[in-house]
């Protein structure tokens, strides 16, 4: 009886828990209040996740595994630096909810991986969220508002909402170009893992081309290359033949592309980083000031572009590098333990190649860091987009099980 109940909460729990990823992962896009979309977090996800941490006794933390132990050597050390460092913004408090709702999150992401089937139809019911709200924003763009097609037009106006009634507002091109990016990542792996029918392909291939187009009119160099990485990545650790045509099919593209649009391609290379060259070499001259403690956990780094510049008289508040940020905020042992933690996860995702949620873990992992180079300005605040490019691949590692090593003979 007592297994029964027991059998009956878990699966409870999971219930509950799927219908709060699923919000956390595609609500942004059908919410058009910040508010709400906390509100619902808050009952849908980390409640349940809270229950399941208190029945199941942090079991994931016991499971013996670097990258835990990295993660929670890091969790700490942004959590004493927040308190104790006097130049940190905001209080202790504030860190503390931080850390501990991103904690649950990766426990109730973690936990999901152990039900892999429930965990696919959550992402793919995410996907077709997704999917359905890119192709939505490009029909209200250019078929309702009728933007040009022009391309000076759509480098100087890059798409980042839909632009009706507040919905699928992701507030900055770069962010829209990341978000829909990881979903375009997690199209392919249901593409090379599931069994495909003639009407399934089609309708696949319809959603990856919202998709990609999207994020192609959102200019976002750094998404562009973060989701070929990523791609890449993922089908090489899948290695059957719908990855391996995916590749050659992709790459036809790309040649046939570039040659469509060279002179586009062209003038991208020659806007070159867009003024990072700038803002990194102003953090390498600071370094003395912060390279072992940090400036403090939250801390802005400030820079104002010269006169002169196509860029003269705005300021900046973050060095447009996830790694540089990070290093500034957190000093040398914060960036240290952050990088460790991105291999070891790496390092897993490779040891469990064989397991598909790995392979998806994996390819997502290499996306967010190949963005990091360039983008995202913090991974340790409230949920955000960012949560969906580098913390669900955090907590799809985290939960995938390394494969037993065989018993000795001895």
């Amino acid at each position: 009886m007592f297994n029964k109940s027991n059998e009956r909460i878990d699966s409870l729990l999971l219930g509950w828990l799927s219908i709060g990823l699923f919000f956390q992962l595609a609500g942004i896009l059908f919410n058009n209040d910040g508010s709400r979309y906390a509100t619902q977090l808050y009952l849908l996800l980390f409640v349940p996740a809270l229950l399941l941490v208190l029945k199941e006794r942090i079991a994931l933390v016991r499971s013996h595994q670097w990258a835990a132990y990295l993660f929670v050597a890091l969790a700490a050390w942004v959590l004493l630096v927040g308190g104790a460092h006097p130049g940190s913004e905001k209080t202790v408090w504030h860190w503390f909810k931080v850390v501990g709702l991103l904690c649950l999150y990766l426990y109730a992401v973690a936990w999901l991986t152990r039900q892999p089937q429930r965990f696919a139809w959550v992402l793919g019911a995410a996907v077709v969220v997704a999917a359905a709200f890119a192709w939505l924003s490009l029909y209200y763009q250019f078929g309702v508002l009728e933007r040009s097609l022009d391309y000076d037009v759509l480098r100087q106006q890059r798409i980042e909402k839909m632009g009706w009634n507040g919905l699928a507002d992701l507030q900055h091109p770069i962010i829209a170009g990341l978000y829909y990016s990881v979903f375009a990542i997690l199209l392919t792996w249901l593409f090379v893992h599931w069994r495909m029918t003639t009407g399934r392909a089609i309708l696949l291939a319809l959603a990856m081309l919202g998709l990609i187009v999207y994020v192609l009119f959102t200019f976002s160099r750094g998404a562009w290359i973060a989701l070929g990485a990523g791609g890449v990545a993922l089908l090489l650790l899948t290695a059957n033949r719908k990855a391996f045509s995916l590749l050659v099919v992709g790459g036809i593209l790309l040649v046939a592309g570039a040659y469509l649009f060279w002179p586009e391609i062209q003038l991208e290379r020659a806007r070159g980083v867009t003024g990072r060259e700038l803002i990194w070499a102003a953090w390498f001259e600071r370094l003395d000031s912060f390279w072992l403690w940090g400036a403090g956990a939250g801390v802005d780094f400030i820079f104002t572009f010269p006169q002169g510049h196509y860029l003269g008289g705005g300021d900046f508040f973050h060095s447009h590098s996830l790694y540089l940020q990070f290093w500034y905020q957190y000093g040398v042992l914060g960036i240290g333990l952050f990088i460790a933690l991105m291999l070891s996860l790496l390092w897993k995702a490779w040891l469990c190649r064989e397991q598909p949620l790995a392979r998806l873990g994996g390819g997502l992992l290499v996306f967010a860091m190949v963005a990091m180079v360039s983008d995202i300005y913090a991974i340790f605040h409230r949920p955000s987009p960012y949560w969906v490019v580098l913390w669900l691949p955090v907590g799809i590692l985290l939960g995938v099980q390394r494969p037993k090593r065989p018993a000795s003979n001895d």
